[in-house]
């Protein structure tokens, strides 16, 4: 419930009454100030990256990778409005090419056919690779200890860089993260033969082979656990070799670690995968102090491992509130701290997969598939999880952090509450653009993956900010009662195959409730009242009145006709969020309030 008051205003009273069904045994008392005025620090969106892996066998990942499914698991994770996931990090890629013959001299030839297909469809939806480097192509290379295979690895490193800078241009591959073979250490080679000193003559030939396509391009690794020595032996080799070895192709000392990437997960809890992280970056800097510098990834940080074993907390809000949750630790824990000495570049969650029967919405993906093999010619339909949701909210975020106190029960809340609050604004660079100042407040109760029955009461007092530029607010929530679409699948009865009206009522569940746009009050100082249970969110969104219509969005709309009705409605919808969210007020498509909701509403000064 959100209630207003003196200079409060009360909104989505019955929005949230909703969740009051539940029974009441215990709640905390919330406060939170914003204060606008006060900018503390620069936000960088860290989080803008999901990912994925083809099952096997490895040497045909084309039939899930270029999937019918795949392309539209893609066309959602590219509706994400302002583009709130950029990176797509896949493994196996090079299994997408392979040797159509071999010369006499034992020089491959190549067909780049298939991972042209793939690049090509990121580039359309405005997504980018994590490209890790790894795969046997059609099962020619066997073994990087092998001086002739390790020269023609990094021949074909050097191709496919130089194909794709060729197509799309350097300022598009100079932002791909080229990353070694995924987690060495679980030796997962397939056919190749990968010691160590191999895994080293491999890395130095990627290098290499990158850098004489560019030096602009970034590579990075070892994509791994990196538990202490003497685990992850292949881990500690390569900072090793990087920082004192002799790089095979140069005979030079050290090789470059354009970043440092590493898979901390959190078995079920959020701060664990922060507590992960901080142990072994200050392992690593105390061993080789001049990697202090080095960006810094975590690029699987998901909660638990294990992607496709089915977890109820996975289908709805619990998961979506677990990943802002930790998003904001990062922010307000690691890169706020004054004691920081991370250089802490990309959180990302391996949840780009694709679910499969009979766990629609359980597994670790962002949307749930439905293959409907009862219709001529059989289709799939995806529905959006909370957990893609609450990406699309998190895009709202501006660019600079601005102070946000948070008291439990009186006193200062500690990193152990379960309600935290991330705030920012935004400032256009230009002023003569349809772009406006924003502000984006989000709150969340989560206890992790754990069930409770807590609601937090909560304050929200939110001052200095400019009336004068006209100011509108939106409020977005999410909570398991009304943006679930796995309890309304529940309660239709689990159908394998929802008919068209079922799907019309979940695509309806998918989005946040919102009450807004509303009018700011004319004070800069301005109260909400939220009760919040476990798991929800709350997404306060400000801005200013735009001075100029916003511009046309999303060409890929084109590619519409292409498609089947199916695959149309589901992309027409992801459009309209999209459109909206450029519009200035950043909405969602349009929710379902009636008048008597909205007369609930009480106007205060």
């Amino acid at each position: 419930m959100i209630r207003p008051g003196l200079e409060t205003f009360s909104c989505l009273q019955a929005l949230l009454l909703l969740h009051f069904f539940i029974p009441l045994t215990s709640a905390t008392q919330y406060a939170v100030t914003v204060d606008a005025a006060r900018p503390l620090r620069d936000i960088r969106h860290f989080w803008k990256s999901t990912g994925f892996c083809p099952p096997l066998p490895h040497a045909q990942a084309d039939k899930y990778d270029l999937s019918k499914d795949q392309q539209l698991n893609l066309a959602y994770i590219a509706s994400v409005p302002q583009n709130g996931i950029e990176q797509v990090r896949i493994h196996w890629l090079l299994e997408l090419v392979t040797v159509e013959f071999v010369s006499e001299s034992g020089q491959p030839s190549y067909n780049f056919t298939k991972l042209d297909a793939l690049i090509d469809l990121l580039w359309k939806h405005g997504l980018k690779p994590g490209f890790e480097l790894m795969g046997s192509v059609s099962g020619f290379f066997t073994d990087f200890e092998d001086k002739k295979q390790l020269l023609e690895w990094k021949n074909l490193v050097s191709l496919v860089a130089k194909r794709y800078i060729n197509k799309y241009g350097l300022e598009y591959v100079s932002q791909w993260n080229f990353e070694t073979w995924n987690e060495p250490n679980n030796h997962d080679f397939d056919n190749v033969s990968m010691t160590i000193q191999g895994f080293l003559n491999y890395y130095d030939a990627c290098s290499e082979g990158l850098k004489e396509a560019s030096p602009c391009l970034l590579f990075g690794g070892p994509g791994d656990s990196c538990h202490f020595p003497p685990q992850s032996p292949y881990c500690w080799a390569l900072f090793e070799h990087c920082y004192n070895g002799t790089n095979y192709f140069t005979g030079e000392t050290g090789v470059r670690l354009d970043y440092i990437a590493l898979h901390k997960k959190g078995g079920g809890h959020s701060l664990k995968i922060l507590e992960q992280e901080w142990e072994t970056a200050q392992k690593i800097q105390e061993l080789y102090p001049l990697f202090k510098h080095v960006p810094f990834y975590n690029d699987e940080a998901d909660p638990l491992v294990g992607w496709s074993t089915p977890q109820e907390w996975r289908a709805d809000v619990t998961y979506a509130a677990m990943v802002a949750k930790v998003i904001e630790q990062h922010q307000n824990l690691l890169i706020a701290n004054p004691d920081n000495n991370i250089n802490y570049m990309l959180l990302s969650n391996d949840n780009g997969f694709l679910s499969y029967y009979p766990h629609y919405f359980t597994q670790r993906t962002l949307t749930a598939r439905f293959q409907m093999n009862n219709t001529k010619p059989p289709h799939v339909q995806l529905l959006r999880k909370p957990a893609l949701t609450v990406m699309g909210l998190l895009a709202l975020t501006g660019e600079k952090q601005i102070s946000a106190e948070l008291t439990e029960d009186g006193e200062i809340s500690g990193e152990n509450s379960t309600l935290g609050v991330m705030a920012s604004i935004h400032v256009p660079v230009f002023n003569w653009t349809s772009d406006t100042w924003q502000s984006t407040i989000m709150i969340y109760n989560s206890n992790d993956s754990a069930p409770s029955i807590d609601i937090g009461y909560v304050n929200i007092n939110l001052t200095g900010y400019p009336t004068y530029l006209e100011l509108m607010y939106t409020l977005y929530y999410l909570d398991n009662n009304v943006t679930n679409p796995y309890l309304l699948w529940k309660n239709l009865g689990s159908p394998i195959f929802p008919t068209t009206e079922q799907f019309q009522q979940l695509r309806n569940s998918e989005n946040p409730s919102f009450m807004g746009p509303l009018p700011f009050p004319s004070k800069s100082s301005f109260t909400i009242k939220a009760s919040l249970p476990i798991p929800s969110l709350l997404f306060i969104h400000i801005c200013a009145k735009p001075k100029t219509p916003p511009d046309q969005v999303w060409p890929e709309l084109q590619m519409l006709h292409r498609m089947n009705l199916h695959e149309q409605q589901t992309l027409y919808d992801a459009y309209l969020s999209e459109v909206s969210a450029d519009a200035g007020l950043n909405n969602y498509k349009a929710g379902t309030w009636s008048t008597d909701d909205r007369d609930i509403m009480e106007h205060g000064e």
